[in-house]
């Protein structure tokens, strides 16, 4: 549910692409992952979970044909019943997203490390 002390307006943004985006929420440290309509809230942990799951051929399903809004690929939600669909060309840019806002979060550890 919506908080009302949480803004949405303050996130810093990690990675961007044409159709979505990954960032940080500067007052609860979570992760936005913005794709076309969806919006997933996660913690670092299931970012990286996330991330794992984007490269793990067992949970992504190829149809033979395409559904009829052109996505051929699906991808398990956590949520039952609840599937993601995508075309090729946008799962490898959600899994761009993803693996560049894993570099600049490991980055960022580095220089707070040296600090």
């Amino acid at each position: 549910m919506h908080d009302s002390s949480h803004s949405y307006n303050t996130l810093r943004i990690l990675s961007q692409s044409e159709n979505g985006y990954i960032g940080q929420c500067r007052c609860c440290d979570h992760y936005n992952f913005v794709y076309g309509n969806f919006l997933f809230i996660l913690s670092e942990n299931g970012l990286s979970g996330f991330q794992l799951v984007l490269y793990d051929q067992e949970y992504m399903h190829d149809l033979d044909e395409a559904l009829p809004n052109g996505k051929s690929v699906l991808f398990p939600s956590p949520i039952p019943n609840f599937m993601l669909s995508f075309t090729p060309r946008e799962l490898e840019e959600v899994k761009g997203l993803f693996q560049e806002t894993l570099l600049v979060l490991e980055v960022d550890k580095i220089f707070a490390d040296n600090k």
